[in-house]
């Protein structure tokens, strides 16, 4: 009879733990912006695009969380948006649509669960992952370079997505979320910028590559809520 019973509780912990480790769908909305020669230094000023986004997050426990999920990032920057002499004479403009599909790891600061009222009802958290992305460069040259070779306008590579947020419930199995995440790549293309000098003028610096970042609100939908508040879970 004992046995049955110790039985029954280890049944019911168990079942209960795998069903807290529950799973969401959400989707990003938000603006996005590139950092590279056309624009050194300056967030959210020089030519911010729209990005969007869909993803699946699998919270493995109250504090950390696995996800992925694709966007679409538009980008564009202007030299005319810089006062250096280097960029009024390149007085180069870009723009691009790239695509990413990334795999992120999250971190809780505090323990977190959508509906669940034993944890706190938002937490400030950070991510890091991989990516990769596909894009397609349109640029507007103001000045004929003599270059040595064609610019490469449509490519994939990957890059490193990181960054820092807040999570919110916001309704029943609804959460909501604050969130700005950079892009480290591997790239110098991202510009269409050509590597070669014009007049004693370097036009692009082939050993800093380009970022880009998005900054965004995620709005997402837990399943298996009714499950997570089971007792004696432990996540």
């Amino acid at each position: 009879m004992r046995f049955k019973k110790l039985f029954f509780f280890v049944f019911v912990l168990t079942n209960c733990s795998v069903f807290a480790q529950h799973s969401e769908v959400g989707i990003l909305l938000g603006t996005s912006y590139y950092l590279g020669e056309v624009n050194p230094a300056i967030h959210l000023v020089n030519e911010v695009k729209p990005s969007a986004g869909v993803f699946y997050r699998k919270n493995m426990n109250k504090r950390y969380s696995l996800r992925g999920g694709v966007n679409y990032v538009r980008l564009s920057a202007s030299d005319q948006m810089s006062g250096s002499e280097l960029s009024r004479y390149r007085d180069l403009t870009f723009s691009a649509n790239l695509f990413e599909g990334y795999g992120i790891l999250e971190f809780n600061f505090i323990p977190y669960q959508i509906n669940n009222y034993s944890t706190s009802p938002f937490s400030p958290y950070v991510f890091i992952g991989v990516s990769v992305f596909y894009t397609s460069i349109d640029v507007d040259e103001k000045v004929e370079y003599k270059r040595e070779e064609d610019i490469v306008d449509i490519f994939a590579a990957p890059a490193i997505p990181f960054g820092f947020g807040v999570k919110f419930n916001f309704a029943e199995n609804l959460g909501l979320g604050i969130e700005w995440g950079m892009r480290k790549t591997f790239t110098d293309k991202l510009d269409g910028l050509p590597t070669t000098y014009e007049n004693n003028y370097q036009l692009s610096n082939s050993q800093n590559n380009d970022w880009y970042s998005i900054v965004g609100i995620t709005l997402n939908y837990k399943f298996l809520t009714k499950r997570d508040n089971c007792p004696g879970v432990i996540n």
